[in-house]
């Protein structure tokens, strides 16, 4: 079958357009296999990082199919017809991995929240442990003389001031009330870092995940399209 004969100036158009095309599709798998390598499967934060770099990149690909296959059979070099065939194939072979990718972004954004969480509130524990242990001494301490041995375990640079206390009960008292506001409010502002994580993950993840399947689904179509390319042509 003869090529389908065009002017001049439409070859030299076609094949700007498809160059186009070929050069973006080269840019995004250096991009891809760029950020894959090294690879940490079974890693949560660094599966979705990369679903999510992958997506972000995604327009770079959408946009490369349409002007590889542009004109069809027209102005097409002898190679093109392997090459447009292989296309073709990974227009598939792409959309299947962003549409199956979609419920491991779910799946590793609760992973990744909860890991998240788990670190933040190994933070909290770290910083109120000590403040938890002092209050729990001081609750047993009942005897003026006991508390006033607590307060220089506390503060034993300052021992001397310490014995010279009036009424160590109602420091006992002062200091409780002080822990107690103290890691309550480390609570609250841990609460608030957990909010914030959640939040800021899950717009992400929601967003890669719709992009996703819409990338996926224009795949599809761009590989139902190009059946013309499948089938192929004697040049």
């Amino acid at each position: 079958m003869q090529d389908i004969q065009v002017p001049a100036m439409g070859r030299q158009t076609f094949s700007t357009l498809r160059g186009i095309g070929y050069f973006l599709l080269a840019l995004f798998f250096l991009d891809f296999f760029t950020i894959i390598i090294p690879a940490k499967f079974t890693d949560a934060v660094w599966e979705l990082n990369t679903y999510g770099q992958i997506v972000e990149r995604v327009p770079l690909l959408l946009l490369s199919f349409p002007l590889v296959f542009f004109g069809e059979y027209s102005a097409r070099l002898k190679w093109e017809q392997l090459a447009t065939k292989i296309i073709s194939w990974l227009a598939l072979i792409m959309a299947i991995f962003f549409l199956l990718g979609v419920p491991l972004d779910i799946v590793n954004s609760f992973r990744v929240q909860n890991l998240r969480k788990g670190e933040v509130i190994a933070k909290v524990a770290q910083q109120n442990s000590p403040l938890q242990a002092i209050a729990e001494r001081l609750e047993k301490a009942k005897t003026d003389s006991e508390v006033k041995d607590v307060l220089k375990l506390i503060t034993p640079q300052q021992q001397a001031l310490v014995a010279r206390i009036p009424k160590p009960q109602e420091v006992k008292k002062k200091l409780l009330t002080e822990i107690t506001t103290s890691i309550n409010q480390t609570q609250s502002q841990s609460e608030e870092v957990k909010r914030r994580i959640s939040n800021a993950l899950w717009k992400d993840s929601i967003k890669w995940a719709i992009a996703a399947t819409l990338s996926g689904l224009f795949l599809v179509y761009l590989w139902m399209q190009s059946k013309w390319a499948r089938v192929g042509i004697n040049y």
